[in-house]
């Protein structure tokens, strides 16, 4: 049986939770949007507009999960494994998106 201390207890920390499962979600949606348009040979994701609309989604979700996963720990003091681990995954996106902007 699971602890109490791995599943969220405040709202926001349930919607953090959320939005990384969308995450994946979109994720899986985009590789289906890419590999359906494989005949095409697009060059790049751009090229493709769904599939990069779909991939932005994900992203913004990643940010916005490790947002209010950040917000949950330091506001609310949520301590459960998977807000943690949203916050993980979020903040590695981020790290991500602040390195393809600034390198």
């Amino acid at each position: 049986m699971l602890s109490r201390n791995v599943y969220p207890q405040t709202q926001p920390g349930k919607w953090s939770v959320l939005l990384l499962l969308a995450v994946f979600v979109l994720l899986f949606v985009s590789a289906l949007i890419v590999q359906s348009a494989q005949p095409f040979n697009f060059d790049t994701l751009f090229d493709n507009t769904w599939a990069a609309v779909v991939s932005m989604l994900a992203i913004a979700a990643a940010l916005g999960a490790f947002v209010v996963g950040v917000y949950t720990i330091l506001r609310n003091h949520e301590r459960s494994v998977a807000v943690f681990f949203t916050v993980s995954l979020g903040g590695l996106v981020a790290l991500f998106v602040l390195m393809q902007l600034f390198l």
